[in-house]
């Protein structure tokens, strides 16, 4: 199991030191198998896949505009209570200097305050019955377009990600304390108030060249059924902020499942519509990094993205709430689109891979094509 790792000695490793930081849920997750948490208000952490943390050690040097900053490892304990509550800890050398990257320089202290402000404090509680309580201390509200249409103040599929994380991990582990090991990555909604977060998964194929027959046979499937196959794209989950009621619309991925193309149209329409208006002036910026991002995947001989993400963000906060300097932070990057999830993506070279793909991820390019088409329609 890649996420459960023998914990070292918080301190003493060659005389280096460790620091302590607490973690938290991250609200803003839309899509995933797994929880992230937040480390600091600039980074989010999950657990370590070997494929997807070799992946990041070599990103090519023209996607890592496109990728989030991969910000290296942390081992993590995690504690449970006899009342039930778990405690998250992310241990960490003192001496390292990632925080010192541009990325993490440019977000400035008060966009940083913020953020901070909106999302509050968060705590888990592990119940007996092997469900999970997240305790917040937020005012944002996120409300679950399904059939359920529950009202959350953390969105409703982060919360699911938190259950199914931590109850594997206590499986996994039947003593107090779970030890286990973190990649740390930028945050990439941190630049934004009120992140507005689409994710799709991108491809006609989904599964990755090792996995059973009978996995191939259901990724298979459910590109088969869905707006894959046909557009090379699906909506994986999504978070759209209302200006006029002050709280998120959040889908997840079954309701991605079912749409069919003019469905999949109509909610890209919605995910760029803030309860009073369409944000056209975002179409533009979005369409260009689409192409830009096209241009550099053509470029990238025997690379397959199997499984992948790809997620468009913007800043719904009105221009009152942005902080008023001229650095980096909420409101300065009007849309943000970043490739995630590399579980599955492979090229030549990468491990000990005996299949070899030839060309350019096509499945990847027609996804994309088809997205740059939909969004220059509703210019």
């Amino acid at each position: 199991m890649d996420l459960i790792r023998r914990m070292p000695e918080c301190s003493g490793v060659m005389g280096e030191e460790y620091e302590s930081v607490p973690l938290q849920p991250f609200l803003h997750q839309v899509s995933g198998h797994t929880g992230m948490f937040q480390y600091d208000d600039k980074t989010v952490c999950k657990p370590l896949n070997v494929r997807e943390y070799n992946f990041y050690l070599n990103v090519p040097h023209n996607l890592k505009l496109f990728t989030a900053e991969f910000r290296g490892t942390i081992e993590v304990e995690i504690h449970e209570d006899s009342d039930g509550y778990v405690t998250i800890l992310g241990h960490r050398p003192t001496s390292t200097d990632w925080q010192k990257s541009s990325k993490c320089e440019n977000f400035s202290e008060r966009a940083s305050q913020k953020v901070k402000k909106e999302e509050g404090q968060h705590s888990l509680r592990l119940l007996r019955s092997g469900s999970v309580e997240v305790s917040t201390q937020t005012d944002q509200v996120f409300d679950s377009q399904d059939s359920t249409n529950k009202t959350e103040n953390i969105n409703p599929w982060s919360l699911r990600c938190h259950k199914k994380t931590l109850t594997k991990l206590r499986k996994a582990n039947q003593g107090p304390v779970t030890h286990c090991k973190f990649i740390l990555l930028e945050n990439v909604a941190a630049q934004y108030c009120h992140p507005s977060i689409l994710d799709l998964k991108m491809g006609t194929r989904q599964h990755g060249d090792d996995v059973s027959p009978d996995k191939k046979e259901r990724f298979m499937k459910k590109c088969q059924n869905t707006t894959s196959s046909s557009l090379g794209v699906r909506i994986c989950g999504m978070q759209v902020y209302q200006e006029d009621s002050d709280k998120y619309v959040c889908v997840n991925k079954y309701y991605g499942r079912s749409l069919g193309v003019d469905g999949f149209k109509q909610t890209l329409h919605q995910f760029l519509h803030n309860g009073y208006v369409l944000r056209k002036d975002l179409l533009d910026p979005i369409i260009q990094k689409l192409k830009d991002l096209h241009r550099h995947i053509q470029s990238h001989d025997t690379y397959r993205f199997y499984s992948s993400s790809l997620l468009i963000m913007y800043d719904s906060s009105s221009q009152d709430d942005h902080p008023g300097n001229d650095k980096a932070g909420p409101g300065s990057n009007p849309v943000d689109v970043r490739m995630i999830d590399f579980a599955h993506s492979t090229h030549s070279g990468f491990q000990n891979d005996t299949t070899v793909h030839s060309g350019p991820d096509q499945g990847y390019l027609y996804g994309l094509k088809n997205l740059i088409d939909v969004f220059t329609d509703m210019r």
